[in-house]
């Protein structure tokens, strides 16, 4: 028999199916986060985008990535060429930890180690620092000197009494300079003493390309 055209039909199961999509469209979106490495790269997702690719919200991006210090410097390039001693003894006085790099003053009497920025710096964009070291012990009264610096302009610099105890530094503040992505980052140190100095992170709070993290953009 056929079915009685007045008898209603039954309505599309229009929200189940709309749950369906709008779950798989949540798993499409939600990959797995980041973990936060020792080397300090955490926080290094790009920021949320909506349907028109527009950023959302900013995110951390590191500025240094401390597999790629470079210590062959030459001296020319020295911002401060009025502390550099005669004669740069460094070799073996730095290396690279799971956290960041440390430097013994009592095998390296002058730091001067530079890489390429792999994003861009806007004037005012929030910058976080963070560094330690242990007790700063000198026969005499001295200081230490501890900079960074993009392309020749000061970005953050600290002298530090010496002799004195173990202290960290956990900053945030704004740049006062801006850089394009691949701009040269120049840690500079140096004391008198044997002492360690631990430099864990450097980033910018900034809403760049994503794919700018690994290279410059160009």
């Amino acid at each position: 028999m056929f079915d009685d055209p007045s008898r209603p039909m039954p309505r599309p199961r229009l929200l189940s199916i709309g749950l369906v999509a709008s779950r798989l469209a949540a798993c499409a979106v939600d990959g797995p986060g980041d973990e936060a490495g020792l080397d300090g790269a955490s926080d290094q997702t790009g920021p949320a985008t909506g349907d028109g690719g527009d950023e959302l919200e900013p995110s951390w991006r590191m500025l240094v990535d401390h597999g790629r210090w470079r210590a062959d410097v030459d001296a020319s390039e020295d911002p401060w060429p009025e502390h550099r001693p005669a004669t740069v003894d460094c070799d073996g006085g730095w290396h690279r930890e799971t956290d960041g790099i440390e430097i013994d003053t009592g095998a390296c009497n002058y730091l001067l180690l530079q890489q390429p920025s792999p994003v861009a710096i806007e004037a005012g964009d929030p910058i976080r620092l963070r560094m330690w070291w242990q007790g700063l012990a000198s026969l005499e009264p001295a200081q230490g000197h501890v900079a960074v610096l993009v392309d020749d302009e000061l970005l953050w610099e600290e002298l530090v009494p010496i002799p004195g105890p173990a202290d960290v530094r956990s900053l945030e503040f704004p740049s006062p300079l801006s850089a394009p992505a691949g701009a040269t980052i120049t840690l500079h140190l140096h004391n008198h003493g044997y002492n360690t100095w631990h430099f864990h992170e450097l980033a910018v709070l900034s809403g760049n390309d994503p794919s700018c993290k690994a290279t410059p953009c160009d």
